[in-house]
């Protein structure tokens, strides 16, 4: 079988020899009837971005990667120094690639990092496997802020060696890592991280005979977890989820064509939608293999076609990451002869409806064996894949990036009424003729730009496109009312907040913190989430600053004397954030630029919301005027409200 991702394939040599919501008349919660379209966000332009080799290195590749913020990523592999294979941890920092110290363990020999999960800026965990002194056990390493550190690994009971290839973070305080064990045979090997240790987590007896194991993981939250391998000797799929208790396999569907399937990776939306890839063989390229990807309904994986690369000798699918339900990216290899011992890099992207090849870098020197190992995909920036190219005696590290960046702009009456400018911001439905209970207060788009959400100030919650309904507060009784809401990173969940600061968490929204039961001095008017949506600020009128999570304060105008009250904030992919007042006055914090105002400007109509975009940011006024910043070079204006008589104001902006 042709395994060139070096990540599993060198494992697995060294184990063999060792409610519904209220607020209107129509239905609330149920998505209403509106266009469907494609994700209006994919991975489709990609460019190759420079990677040192470490100074002493003669040789080293990615195995996986791992972005908290567009200035914080983390990749980790392998570097050849003399004849011993070392841990290679290397750092973006918004421009560049840099390598980062890697401690080791006394006694080990060779180490490879195959995994790595960053949560924050402060926490990230690497993971792989050392030999000790010569038998291959699991291996960890842990980032916090500061500097890496290694953490003990569970040794499994029994077993002859075991490795890690997959691991998959919620916070500091809860992680899986999966692989493989030879017991009487390789089998699955999960541990889990609790806060304080690692330790073995029991799967369950796989009815195939043959060796198994697992090569990714895809966790949501603590009570979901999905992991893909594969079992029967390489021949099947493996799909196992965790609920939180334990283990259980589920469905998983192979190539009817072909001989043997296998899984490479996984990635989730919520607990209802999971793209899971790999490759397989025997069936239309019977020389190397096919792509394959199956999709997960909430049931079972089900086969979904992905074309192969057109050069004709088949293709293989390492890494995914989704974004949304809607727009996943998948990466690999295709093959360019029939032994497998040449390839390019391979992408594909899913739309919602189905995937596409798309042309991918390959490294930067003369090589013949090129291939992409890993993706990870940041809503609103980019996705970053990372591999290896080969130039037939060594190995070059290999990293590209593409711009997942939405576009347009759309804006919420407080009637429901929806405006809509601009390429890839489509029109998708309103409340615009609806009788409602409680007008609406705001409203958030999908991370695709394929769908958005509208909220009533009595939490009941309207979905459109592809978002999806999962809750609202919209038949309890609330203390304050609703005045915003926030969508997860991967469009598989949102929050609600109250003025009182209240939070409502629903689908795959975990709750963070909140300032319900503290008396605040200026009522909660907004609220936004960090960039991989593991925590969220709120924000008050006076422009006190609340963070959770993952969240880090960067400053407020807490204690400054304003001119007028803050109505909003928003986030950027550097982890910063704004506010803005209803004079237009923009204050900036962390890693937000400031590019202008309306501070000084007289205004028809208050600012009421603001919106930021990849090169700038926009702020709507009540009547629907738009102010687009920079000024220069800066986001498109494409077109307002500003001259049209509307029935309501607009309340809410989103981009």
């Amino acid at each position: 079988m042709i395994r060139l991702v070096r990540r599993a394939a060198l494992v697995a040599t060294l184990l063999a020899t060792a409610t519904a919501g209220s607020a209107a008349v129509l239905a609330a919660g149920a998505s209403a009837a509106a266009p469907t379209v494609p994700a209006q966000v994919t991975a489709s332009n990609w460019t190759a971005t420079p990677v040192p080799q470490p100074p002493a290195a003669t040789g080293s590749f990615g195995n996986a990667v791992s972005c908290v913020t567009s200035t914080f990523c983390i990749q980790v592999g392998v570097q050849v120094v003399s004849t011993d294979n070392q841990a290679l941890i290397t750092q973006w920092n918004g421009s560049s690639w840099a390598v980062a110290s890697s401690p080791s363990t006394a006694g080990s020999t060779d180490t490879y990092l195959n995994a790595v999960s960053c949560t924050s800026t402060s926490f990230c965990v690497a993971a792989g496997f050392q030999r000790q002194p010569s038998t291959p056990e699991p291996f960890f390493e842990h980032w916090n802020g500061t500097a890496w550190s290694v953490v003990p690994a569970a040794i499994p009971v029994g077993s002859s060696g075991a490795g890690i290839t997959g691991v998959s973070c919620t916070g500091p305080t809860f992680c899986t890592a999966v692989g493989n064990q030879t017991v009487s045979g390789a089998g699955p090997l999960v541990e889990q991280w609790n806060g304080t240790a690692w330790s073995v987590v029991t799967t369950p007896n796989l009815a195939a005979p043959g060796d198994a194991e697992f090569d990714g993981v895809s966790c949501r939250s603590t009570v979901f977890c999905m992991a893909v391998g594969y079992q029967a000797g390489e021949t099947q799929t493996l799909a196992e989820m965790w609920n939180g208790t334990m283990w259980t396999v589920v469905p998983s569907s192979n190539d009817p064509a072909g001989s043997a399937s296998e899984f490479r990776s996984v990635s989730c939306v919520g607990s209802a939608f999971c793209a899971a890839v790999g490759y397989s063989q025997g069936g239309s390229i019977t020389n190397s293999s096919d792509n394959l990807v199956a999709l997960w309904t909430g049931s079972a994986f089900m086969m979904t076609a992905a074309p192969n690369p057109s050069a004709g000798f088949g293709g293989a699918l390492y890494g995914v990451s989704c974004f949304s339900a809607t727009s996943c990216t998948a990466v690999g290899q295709s093959y360019l002869n029939a032994g497998g011992s040449q390839s390019d890099t391979q992408g594909q992207t899913w739309d919602g409806q189905s995937w596409s090849v798309v042309t991918t870098p390959n490294g930067p020197v003369s090589t013949t064996l090129n291939y992409s190992s890993a993706v990870d995909c940041l809503a609103d920036w980019a996705c970053v894949s990372v591999g290896d190219a080969f130039d037939g005696t060594n190995s070059h590290p290999l990293a590209a990036s593409a711009p997942i960046s939405r576009s347009g702009y759309r804006f919420v009456a407080s009637d429901g009424g929806t405006f809509a400018y601009g390429v890839g911001a489509p029109f998708l439905g309103s409340l615009g003729g609806t009788v409602l209970n409680q007008p609406i207060v705001g409203m958030a788009v999908m991370p695709a730009g394929d769908g958005y959400y509208l909220v009533a100030s009595d939490g009941g919650v309207f979905a459109y496109g592809s978002a999806i309904f999962h809750g609202s507060t919209g038949s309890m009784h609330l203390n304050k009312p609703v005045v915003g809401m926030a969508v997860t990173a991967d469009g598989g969940g949102y929050w609600l907040v109250a003025s009182d600061g209240g939070i409502f968490s629903f689908g795959d929204a975990q709750f963070y913190g909140s300032t319900g039961s503290i008396s605040l001095n200026k009522p909660v008017v907004g609220m936004a989430a960090t960039p991989n949506g593991l925590g969220y600020f709120l924000v008050a009128s006076d422009g006190g600053i609340f963070n959770y999570g993952n969240a880090l304060f960067a400053g407020s105008t807490g204690s400054m004397h304003l001119n007028k009250p803050v109505v909003g904030m928003a986030t950027t992919t550097t982890g910063g954030y704004f506010l803005v007042a209803t004079d237009g006055g923009i204050f900036a914090y962390g890693g937000a630029v400031f590019a202008g105002s309306t501070g000084s400007i007289h205004l028809n109509k208050p600012i009421v919301g603001m919106a930021v975009v990849a090169n700038g940011y926009y702020l709507s006024g009540s009547d629907g005027g738009i102010f687009a910043y920079p000024t220069s070079a800066g986001p498109p204006f494409s077109g307002s409200t500003g001259s049209i008589a509307l029935n309501k104001p607009i309340v809410g902006v989103a981009s």
